[in-house]
């Protein structure tokens, strides 16, 4: 999937369909929060301009049919430096290892040349929050951390993009910190592979469609999933003496739904996961009906990145991992590395250039065309049974109408519209067989007669 691997980047979604694997059951299209997935043809197929890479319909179908699209192991054979960015939510998928020194020496067992915890980088995005919060004009703040949320914005509540906050995600900056300090030691950036361990499909999507810049410095996004098999292996050879870690409870708590702020210290502060959640959470902050909050927090998955879909562990059984690792600190770890702090502070974490509205719902860009069709869709839906049952391959019945005037669907592939439509035509031949046609042998008598 990734251009500077080598292979022919067919696509930027990290969210597909197996066909073979599909049945074309309903399932996937009443839970996709924007509605991007058709069954046609007793198959599901995405509608890729409407995906925002949540993952959700990989989490809800029932024979595997949907898959998140990531980055060969392979591909670090191409790096001379291969460096792992773990984001927190890994460590929690080892509820069996006494210290999370424990997992970041596995990774270099498997392979990697270098680390850097992407939870250390968090705490620094924390603090520019922070900093950020203090001046900000356009109340509430939104999170920007997860890229699902920002697409979501972007195509659903493009009004709330001021309000999403400018700054880069810990990824990003994990990544372009390590890129300059090999760079710093005369090394060549192509030599030098970055990969984000992740706990979702949407950072995939991310490096190749960056949020706020112009281009990613994250080489390789690699599935949770697929590195727990290699990393597990390699737990029980950990002897304990090389101490990687440098992260604090601060970045940890990033991978919690809860975490990526101290509520103490901003009162007005809503938390929200689940994408359903923060649905209803943005239309509120739309329309002006949810005042007196600052920041929100929001996460698409259930349980935050802990609940992400490339996970392993219960993400309950996580939250309690991740929270004896936290209880077990007395002190932030920060000061323990004041070098490499004051080298993040540095870092420039603002967005070079804004976000702008990706929306979905144009029905073309002629405004008389788009009127016609907008009155089109409104006529349709009023004869439709407005039940949402989605027998027709849509998610609600003002889907189906839109498909209809878009020329997507046919009007008969709503079973209510097909019911009526052959009632009428049983009418009809009724009414045809109640005409007298009068045959051969009744010319003749009438002949006869006269």
């Amino acid at each position: 999937m990734n251009e500077k691997g080598g292979k022919a980047l067919m696509y930027t979604h990290s969210v597909t369909i197996e066909k073979e694997k599909c049945i074309g059951c309903t399932d996937c299209i009443k839970r996709c929060p924007t509605e991007a997935i058709r069954v046609r043809g007793s198959k599901a197929e995405i509608i890729e301009e409407r995906c925002i890479d949540c993952g959700n319909c990989i989490r809800i179908c029932r024979n595997g049919a949907k898959k998140a699209v990531m980055d060969e192991w392979e591909l670090l054979d191409k790096y001379t430096y291969r460096v792992a960015l773990p984001a927190p939510s890994l460590y929690a998928q080892f509820p069996a290892a006494k210290d999370i020194n424990e997992i970041l020496e596995a990774l270099y067992r498997i392979g990697f040349t270098d680390c850097f915890e992407v939870a250390f980088a968090a705490e620094m995005i924390t603090q520019r929050t922070y900093d950020y919060l203090e001046k900000a004009t356009h109340l509430p703040v939104i999170s920007s951390s997860c890229p699902a949320i920002v697409r979501l914005i972007q195509r659903r509540f493009p009004s709330l993009l001021p309000h999403l906050l400018p700054l880069m995600s810990p990824m990003e900056l994990a990544a372009r910190y390590v890129k300059k300090q090999y760079a710093e030691r005369g090394i060549e950036e192509e030599q030098v592979g970055v990969f984000f361990i992740s706990p979702c499909p949407a950072k995939a999507t991310e490096i190749h469609r960056p949020k706020g810049f112009s281009r990613s410095y994250v080489d390789g996004v690699l599935s949770m999933q697929a590195l727990y098999k290699k990393i597990k292996p390699n737990l029980k050879h950990f002897e304990g003496k090389n101490l990687h870690r440098k992260s604090s409870y601060i970045g940890l708590m990033w991978a919690m739904r809860t975490g990526s702020l101290d509520q103490h210290r901003i009162k007005s502060h809503v938390s929200v996961d689940g994408m359903e959640n923060v649905i209803e959470i943005l239309e509120k902050v739309e329309d002006g009906t949810l005042t007196n909050v600052s920041y929100i927090e929001a996460l698409g998955c259930t349980g935050g990145c802990l609940g992400g879909v490339l996970t392993v562990e219960n993400a309950f059984v996580s939250c309690n991992t991740l929270k004896k690792w936290i209880d077990e600190e007395s002190t932030e770890q920060i000061v323990k590395h004041s070098d490499v702090w004051k080298a993040l502070k540095e870092e420039a974490c603002y967005f070079e250039k804004s976000i702008t509205p990706r929306p979905v719902f144009t029905l073309d860009s002629d405004m008389e065309k788009a009127i016609a069709k907008m009155e089109g869709i409104e006529e349709l839906y009023s004869r439709l049974p407005q039940i949402d049952c989605g027998a027709c391959g849509a998610p609600t019945c003002r889907c189906f109408a839109e498909d209809v005037i878009k020329q997507k669907a046919k009007i008969e592939e709503c079973v209510f519209m097909l019911r009526e439509k052959i009632k009428d035509l049983s009418n009809q031949m009724h009414a045809l067989t109640q005409i007298n046609v009068p045959t051969e042998k009744g010319k003749r008598k009438k002949e006869e007669i006269k």
